[in-house]
């Protein structure tokens, strides 16, 4: 018995050590304290001369285009689960991966790279859309273990904007035909300064 827990031991760790084979092309060797370490290649590091030139001069307060033209989101939506219905309260909830798409001329770069992607701390950064859910009594993003949001900019100026949500939405059942009936649920979204303001 112990030569087979052995056995698998070893083939264990030798998947492991393969399954971390290092792509020699991203890392280069340096010797940093008379220690030999790997630290990524120019990559990062343009990355990060590129987010800095792109937030010099950029105003998070500002949607793109204004005065020019209306900023255009497209949303999609991948539902993880619907669930549980309520027809007591008149709600159910949602968890879904909210996606939002537009464009940012302002984040514009030139660089070999076409994508760069980030994590939730670029987000406050950049000015994002001012999206709401109107038929929501109660909503909560992800935040274990970091914030569920995802950032990607292409080279374009198109942005990505990814989060994970939990919603308790309105729904007016009409249970005349209980348990025969058929209801539709909405959840409606729209720009907050576009619902309360037109």
């Amino acid at each position: 018995m112990p030569t087979k827990l052995l056995a698998a031991f070893f083939l264990l760790s030798v998947f492991q050590a393969c399954s971390r084979k290092i792509d020699e092309d991203e890392f280069e060797d340096l010797t940093v304290n008379q220690k030999w370490v790997l630290s990524p290649k120019l990559q990062d590091r343009s990355m990060t001369t590129i987010l800095n030139d792109l937030l010099k001069e950029y105003d998070k307060k500002l949607r793109p285009d204004i005065g020019r033209k209306p900023t255009v989101i497209n949303v999609d939506i991948y539902v993880n689960s619907i669930g549980p219905v309520s027809s007591i309260n008149m709600e159910y909830t949602i968890d879904i991966f909210f996606a939002q798409t537009w464009i940012d001329s302002r984040l514009r770069f030139n660089s070999t790279m076409k994508l760069i992607t980030l994590n939730s701390n670029m987000v406050g950064l950049i000015w994002v859309p001012d999206t709401i859910f109107r038929n929501s009594k109660m909503a909560d993003a992800h935040w274990i273990t970091t914030p569920n949001q995802l950032l990607r900019i292409w080279n374009d100026g198109k942005i990505l904007y990814t989060l994970r949500l939990t919603i308790i939405a309105e729904c007016q059942l009409q249970l005349h035909n209980f348990p025969m009936d058929e209801h539709s649920c909405p959840l409606i979204f729209s720009s907050c300064e576009y619902y309360l303001y037109h």
